[in-house]
């Protein structure tokens, strides 16, 4: 509900958020490889229309730096275009998870394949804006930009870079360590004032004094001019089987990260959200978004931690937020030119290379590794395949790891030997399955079991045997008997067979 005092903390926390956010909109189309004019879009539209239909009162939405490798893939094999049936597809998509009210199962996804995502999403940022950085081509396949990266090392300190591609570097550079240390600053000062906002300006103005010549950021002269020219045939002419199953992948990560995101929200606000309301917000989000030719909304962890923070009250500090970057739209037809213009694209390549570093995290795959034992094949399967293959292969192989073990994990079973003079008793326990029947096998071959003249196998604390286990189990007692053993098959307590 809306009365003075939540007016006026959703006000001031609505203008800090669009602080942080407008750097990240421009910088998160730039990784995305389209005009950073979609992701001023993107942030309009997940500010006022997400935040109107609202589930999660206090989540910021906008463009992700997390689908932004996603998004470029689809830009560089469909053409820019392609934006306007993902963005539907995504939407429409969401916007049927909602109704049927399924959100919540999106929460289903093992920690450790989140850890991935967001660690190779964070490589791949990293990877993608260091060609960006010094105007070097990028390949499209992601294992040759990671092998081209040594040489790149190598072009830096041997001297073979141009003084542009050196200076973008010292801005990129100048950028990331301001953000460092504004992250380690202690005081209030630092916390309410955004260190993107600070560390953009200050490149921007070393680069407009020093008259240096590099690439800038570009808008159009009339930005809505686009969405009314726009061919809605002609974008899904060119696509195939391989963009539905991104559409699909995108709309899945998409709407993980974004409930997950709410997750965090209700936790920090002590709040309740409706996941399935805020989910279709989002999808409507979306909807729109593809229909404009913008890039895909994500409800974004970092600018809804700082919304928590600086004292937001309702969904209006989402809505405003996303007015004050729509604002920056038509103030050039107020004021004669657009000040987002004078921001190099090397400042965002640094603002960028930052995010990369905070989601990649190295510190905490050490220490994921130690703690988490198993986990960890989920963690290094899908990282090590998304950050050389692609991001939707390794996801996709992270979940397949992550089933395996926990079939393994509930399927498995202890066995105990008992030796009772020149009798023998097989005690078996926990669930026996197809996938069982190798190590059965060897377990029978290895247990010395010619020489016992009674045998005895108690299935009694078994909680479940398949039918191929029952078969194998027969086999070996009519073998056994055959020879002249004594074999006895004990299934009391069993639940089925």
């Amino acid at each position: 509900m809306f009365n003075k005092k939540t007016l006026s903390d959703d006000l001031t926390s609505s203008l800090l958020v669009f602080l942080i956010a407008m750097p990240l909109c421009l910088g998160v189309a730039v990784a995305s490889g389209v005009d950073p004019i979609k992701g001023i879009f993107t942030g309009m539209i997940g500010g006022i229309v997400v935040g109107l239909f609202a589930g999660c009162k206090l989540q910021i939405a906008g463009p992700s730096p997390g689908l932004a490798i996603m998004v470029l893939h689809v830009v560089e094999k469909y053409g820019v275009n392609s934006l306007i049936p993902l963005g539907i597809l995504v939407g429409v998509l969401q916007i049927c998870t909602g109704k049927f009210k399924i959100a919540h199962y999106f929460q289903a996804t093992p920690p450790a394949l989140i850890k991935a995502l967001l660690a190779g999403i964070g490589a791949l940022i990293i990877i993608s804006q260091i060609y960006i950085l010094f105007e070097l081509p990028k390949n499209l396949k992601s294992i040759d930009n990671l092998l081209g990266l040594p040489g790149i090392i190598g072009d830096i300190f041997s001297g073979t870079f141009s003084a542009r591609q050196y200076q973008a570097g010292m801005i990129a550079l100048l950028v990331f360590t301001i953000l460092t240390l504004w992250k380690r600053g202690k005081a209030k000062f630092f916390h309410v004032v955004p260190g993107p906002l600070v560390s953009i300006l200050c490149a921007s103005i070393l680069v407009y004094f020093l008259g240096w010549d590099l690439k800038m950021v570009t808008l159009p002269a009339n930005p809505f001019a686009s969405i009314f020219d726009i061919d809605y045939m002609a974008s899904i002419q060119s696509l195939d089987f391989g963009f539905y199953s991104y559409a699909f992948g995108l709309a899945f990560i998409a709407s993980t990260e974004t409930l997950l995101c709410v997750s965090a929200v209700d936790k920090m606000a002590q709040s309740t959200s409706n996941y399935n309301k805020q989910i279709t917000a989002l999808g409507i989000g979306n909807l729109l978004a593809g229909l404009v030719g913008a890039i895909p909304i994500v409800g974004v962890v970092a600018r809804s931690a700082a919304n928590v923070e600086f004292g937001a009250k309702t969904n209006l500090s989402n809505m405003l937020h996303g007015t004050w970057i729509g604002f920056f739209i038509v103030l050039p037809m107020i004021i004669g030119f657009n000040v987002l213009e004078f921001i190099p694209i090397s400042a965002l390549a640094g603002l960028l290379v930052f995010i990369g570093l905070r989601l990649l995290d190295p510190p905490k795959i050490f220490e994921y590794v130690r703690k988490f034992g198993k986990s960890s094949i989920i963690f290094f399967t899908a990282f090590l395949l998304i950050i050389s293959v692609d991001l939707l292969v390794g996801v996709i192989s992270g979940f397949a790891a992550a089933l395996l073990i926990l079939v393994f994990d509930v399927l498995k079973f202890d066995t105990v030997i008992e030796q009772q003079g020149e009798n023998k008793v097989l005690k078996f326990k926990g669930k026996l399955s197809f996938l069982d029947l190798p190590v059965l096998s060897k377990t029978l071959q290895g247990a010395d079991l010619e020489n016992a003249s009674n045998l005895e196998i108690c299935l009694a604390e078994v909680d479940y045997i398949d039918p191929a286990i029952s078969e194998h189990l027969k086999e070996f007692k009519e073998k056994a008997e055959s020879k002249g053993q004594v074999v006895e098959m004990d299934y009391r307590k069993l639940s089925f067979h």
